[in-house]
């Protein structure tokens, strides 16, 4: 009986496959036609205001990476420019050092003081008689 029931399933005639066919608007799209239906014509300055848009929007995106390449080359710079700062602050810090200034100002025949300045207290009287007329 199993015999029979398979027999009779391949028996059974298989449908043809269909061929694959495109849609209307599909095709109307690939060869233009779509182009010339009233609609279309009608709707002509949407259409264009909708294209522009994309150009301006792809516009954007261009200057877009152009201004984060050139903020990227700033930091590059900037940074650089504060290791700099730094290398050169250091260097002045170690040169404006007691010691450093000594040894300098002893090449030109100079030396250091060893007595501490004096406060010269002059009273108010005597500072009208200083001054020049």
């Amino acid at each position: 009986m199993n015999r029979m029931r398979e027999n009779e399933k391949k028996e059974q005639p298989k449908r043809a496959a269909k061929p694959a066919r495109l849609p209307q608007g599909f095709i109307a799209v690939l060869n233009g036609s779509f182009l010339t239906r009233e609609n279309v014509l009608r709707n002509m300055p949407f259409i264009l205001f909708c294209a522009a848009l994309m150009l301006v929007y792809i516009a954007y995106g261009y200057h877009t990476e152009r201004v984060v390449r050139e903020l990227e080359r700033t930091g590059a710079a900037l940074k650089e420019q504060r290791a700099e700062y730094i290398t050169v602050r250091a260097e002045l810090e170690k040169q404006e050092q007691q010691s450093q200034v000594a040894g300098r100002i002893g090449e030109l025949g100079l030396r250091e003081s060893r007595v501490p300045p004096l406060k010269i207290a002059v009273a108010e009287d005597q500072l009208d008689d200083t001054r020049d007329p």
